[in-house]
């Protein structure tokens, strides 16, 4: 870091790694044991003069979009003097950060690196949570055009996203307060007022998310009804339809039931005949279903 703090940046998979830090690094071990911990949940401990923090961070596909199930835990220890980072995979925000420093546009103290991180973090969440708003209101609009087929999966897509982004994103705002609040030597004044803009910031991404479950939810509603809508107009089509043949399909059936010769049967238009009366009789039936206003 250009203050001249070290970065040390440890794969959690290396068999010296939780010795190491437990050693070497002089870290507590219980922190040693959750820095390489492979299952994290977010939360933050203080010892001494130093302070952890475990975050669920976003880990980017290649084609740019993120997904719950693409977050993975983000391992930091801070103390006046040094930062400690384990990684099972490597995660965006400190891709991005490891990229500023070796250029030179780095944060400067523990502290800086902390809440750049931070940083760095909520703003590619931010980004996940804007396309999952634009994604809703896609939905909604193939609703407003009935279009439920193409909707339906988008909605069960989104609804898992949200869940996991709020499963995800939920714990880190108690750890978010207590950094506002606390008083160790990595962090200043400074520092907590950007730690408490960014726990502003996760309060309304949260807010958001759930804004986006509960639209979710009514749009989903209102998917059922249009589905069952569209099923009791299909329903009550072939209804309609099976009462005007029923009668026909019983003249027919009668006229060619053969038990004293066939009505019409020497007749030269007789078939005709049969054919007129049916449509008589459809055309009838439609009238009928008209004037109960039933079509």
């Amino acid at each position: 870091m250009s203050g001249g703090a070290p970065w040390l940046h440890m794969c959690i998979r290396h068999r010296e790694t939780e010795s190491y830090l437990s050693s070497a690094a002089g870290l507590d071990n219980l922190i040693s044991a959750a820095m390489v911990s492979e299952d994290t949940r977010s939360r933050l401990r203080v010892h001494g003069q130093g302070v952890m923090v475990l975050l669920k961070a976003m880990r980017l596909r290649a084609d740019g979009v993120g997904h719950p199930e693409d977050m993975v835990s983000m391992r930091i220890w801070i103390d006046e003097g040094r930062v400690i980072t384990t990684r099972e995979e490597d995660v965006d925000p400190i891709l991005e950060l490891a990229e500023d420093i070796s250029q030179g546009r780095g944060p400067a103290t523990p502290g800086d690196f902390l809440c750049d991180l931070i940083e760095v973090h909520l703003a590619e969440a931010s980004e996940q949570v804007e396309k999952l708003e634009d994604g809703v209101d896609l939905i909604s609009n193939m609703l407003v055009h009935h279009q439920t087929e193409a909707a339906c999966p988008s909605m069960a897509n989104t609804q898992t996203a949200i869940s996991g982004f709020l499963r995800h994103l939920g714990p880190q705002r108690a750890v978010l307060q207590k950094l506002t609040t606390l008083v160790v030597p990595p962090l200043n004044t400074n520092h907590r007022g950007r730690l408490e803009d960014h726990l502003n910031q996760l309060l309304r991404l949260l807010e958001t998310l759930v804004n986006l479950r509960d639209r979710i939810d009514i749009l989903s509603d209102r998917a059922s009804r249009i589905q069952e809508r569209q099923l009791n107009q299909s329903s009550y089509v072939f209804a309609v339809v099976s009462t005007i043949f029923l009668p026909l399909n019983f003249v027919t059936g009668l006229f060619g039931a053969n038990l004293l010769g066939l009505p019409f049967a020497d007749a030269t238009n007789g078939f005709w005949v049969l054919v007129g009366l049916c449509l008589l009789m459809s055309v009838g039936l439609v009238a009928v279903f008209r004037w109960f206003k039933w079509l």
